[in-house]
Order: C-alpha cells, then structure tokens, then sequence
C-alpha cells in the first residue's frame, strides 16, 4: 500500500464529515427567530401586561382601616374614652365592574393580536432574509463556477494564439474577462456575509456567529387568487383583529360613561372600645352613596369616550384599507415573480445553456469569435442569477402574503 492511497484513507473521514455538514433549515431557521427574536419577545411581555389588567378592572380598591381615639384629653390621644376601629370599603357600582372588565378584556384581546401581528411581520422578514441569504449563497456558486468557465476558455484562447489560430487580442480578453468574474465573487461573498448578519440579528445572535449553508430547496411557484386571499385576510390578519378589538374596548367605555351618572358605594363599619360599659363593644354599620351632581363632568366624561370609539373606527377602516391595498399589491407582485420564475425555468435557461454550447464548439472550431464566446457566457451567468433572483423574490412576497392572512401564527 501506497503513500497515495494511506492519504486518501486517512482523508476519507473528513470528506464524509464535509459531504454530511448540517444545513441550515427554513423551518428550524423559523422556530429559531420565534423563540429568540427581542421584537416578539417585547410584544409578548406587552400582551402579557395588559392581561393582567383585566383582573385588576373588575377589582375594589382597597379597604380603609382607621383607629380612632375620642374624647382625649392627653397628648397624642391618650386618655381617650373610646378606641374604636373603622374599616370602610369603596365600591363602584356593579354595572361600572362589568363595563371595565369588558372594556380591558377587548384591549387585552387588541395587543394579543399585536403580538401575533408583530411576530407574523418579523417571520416574513426572516423568511425573505432567509431567501435572500440562499440567493448569495447560490450567486457565490454560480460566480465560482463561472470563474472556472473562464479559466477554461482563457486557456483555449491562448491555445489558439500558440498555434496561430487565434488573436493576441482574444488571450488578452479572456484575462480581462477572469479579472471581472474574481470581482463579482468577492463582491458576492461580501454580500454573503452582510446577509449573514441581518439572519444572526433576526435570531438575536452575534453577527460574527457562523451560518451554515442553506439547504437546496426548488420552490414551487403557483399564482394567487386575490378574491380568495381577501377573504382570509379579513377574517384572520392580526392587525385588524386589534383594531377591532379596539373599537370593541372604546364601545363599552362609551356605555361606561353613561354608567358614570349611576350612583357607586361606601360600606363602612366601626367597632367601639369605650370606657362606658353600656357603649363597649357596640359597633356601627354605614351604607353610603355617590351623588352624580357635576354633570359637566360626567357629560364631558360621555364625550371624550365618543370621540375615542369614533377614532377607533376610522382607525378600522384606515387599517382595513392599508390592509387590502398591501394584499393587492403583494398578489401581484407573487404573480410577477411566479410567472418569471417559471418562463426562466422552463424556456429561458435552458436557451441560455445550448447557446453557450453552441458559442464554445463553434469557437473551437473556429466557426466564430472569442466574443460570441464572452457573450453567450455573460448570458447564461446573467440568467443564472436572475433565475435565483425571481425564485427568492416569489418566496419573499409568499411569505408577506402569509403574513397578512394570519398564515404565519
């Protein structure tokens, strides 16, 4: 046994390792940015706070406790002829406890569908961040194996040059050709590594941490139904849901103010300690109400609550209008891409490859120039690269459009 052959044994290993290197997952990528993001976490911890305010609407405010000394003659109340206790308890009136209640359940409900509104929005950003990342990853590979393309066609000019079949000028094309195609890779590998960072930011990582090469995923295009995704948006973007919600809160503070004019309570009730035997240990039972006698106050009360649940509903229908809009434009934009990404795929690409085919036998053959050459290849690049291009773009705008119909929860 060889030299040779002991290297390549003891190198095998390493090659499987490298050929069995994890990819980095859409779906895992996802769950990553779910669980880590600091957007949807503050919007959670939002959500979460104003849960708690709900409980807090429909409860008393606390009870008042007073030690009383009467009939002092001392300092401070000593010498008192009677220590009595007091302990009274403000009450609203029950209708107010069950308006608040409402009225904080239906804001709890808006910024809980914020949350889910928030985390739809950085999903999709992720998920085109993602694609965007893929895209690099794919133009780095294409501009690598262009750069091996035009070694080898430097190499049969110079070929050619050598034996009188071809131009100086042709050999020194070709270099000029490989100089352009090093700068397109290093320029694709810096972008590689800024799409990197925006992905480590979305997953609140380092921007230095390492990102493992996306997996090779074909996607499927298909054009969207406007009239269909419409309806699914109405009934399920999180947005909207909040804004309702909201004008659901600002309704029941409307009928809270006119509750104001209802009378709320006072219990009390007092324990005596008197030097009296005939008072000792008696006690006094107080029922107290509220009188509703500024009516200015409680009228403009009834106004503010007005003029805040008819905001609520222009901000409804200014969020429903954004929403369609938005839904129509990224319809269209998902057909655009689908329908390039297909032509591209099915019709354009290939055409780009035979041409090349075609441009490099008949340049060995010396049927034509270097240029065709040079031409039919900046073609297939380009079209390479496009192709990637659209296939990111429809998967961006498809995530977009999930995002507004409530698909990404």
């Amino acid at each position: 046994m060889n030299k040779l052959t002991l290297l390549l044994i003891a190198a095998l290993p390493a090659l499987a390792a490298a050929q069995e290197a994890p990819r980095l997952r859409l779906d895992s990528y996802l769950a990553e940015v779910r669980a880590n993001n600091p957007e949807i976490a503050a919007a959670a911890a939002l959500a979460g706070a104003y849960s708690e305010k709900v409980k807090q609407a429909w409860l008393p405010m606390d009870p008042v406790v007073e030690f009383e000394r009467m009939y002092a003659d001392g300092a401070l109340g000593s010498g008192a002829a009677e220590r009595n206790i007091l302990i009274r308890q403000e009450f609203r009136n029950p209708y107010k406890y069950k308006l608040q209640k409402s009225a904080a359940k239906a804001e709890s409900e808006a910024y809980g569908a914020l949350r889910g509104d928030k985390a739809n929005k950085v999903l999709a950003e992720a998920r085109a961040a993602y694609y965007d990342y893929a895209l690099l990853w794919r133009t780095e590979r294409i501009y690598a194996e262009n750069l091996d393309l035009l070694k080898r066609f430097a190499t049969i000019a110079e070929t050619r040059y050598a034996v009188n079949q071809g131009t100086q000028g042709d050999a020194i094309k070709a270099q000029v050709e490989l100089s352009k195609a090093l700068n397109l890779l290093i320029t694709a590998q810096q972008e590689k590594e800024t799409a990197a960072a925006r992905l480590n930011a979305l997953r609140n990582k380092p921007q230095e941490t390492e990102l493992a090469e996306p997996e090779d995923s074909v996607v499927k295009t298909s054009s969207a139904d406007y009239k269909s995704l419409e309806a699914a948006a109405l009934a399920k973007n999180p947005y909207l849901a909040a804004m309702a919600a909201r004008v659901k809160a600002a309704e029941k503070r409307v009928s809270l103010g006119k509750a104001e004019y209802a009378p709320d309570f006072m219990l009390s009730w007092r324990r005596r300690g008197s030097d009296d035997p005939a008072m000792d240990g008696t006690y006094d039972v107080s029922l107290g109400l509220t009188v509703p006698l500024w009516y200015g106050k409680t009228s403009a009360m009834g106004r503010e609550a007005k003029a805040e649940r008819d905001m609520a509903a222009a901000e409804y229908a200014a969020a429903r209008n954004a929403l369609l809009l938005e839904l129509k434009e990224a319809s269209v934009k998902l057909n655009y891409y689908a329908r390039l990404t297909e032509l591209y795929s099915g019709t354009v690409l290939p055409q780009a490859e035979q041409s090349l085919k075609a441009a490099e036998a008949g340049y060995q053959a010396g049927k034509t120039d270097f240029l065709d050459l040079v031409d039919s290849n900046r073609t297939l690049l380009e079209t390479r690269r496009e192709f990637y291009e659209y296939s990111a773009g429809y998967a961006g705008w498809l995530g977009r459009i999930k995002s507004l119909t409530g698909e990404g929860l």
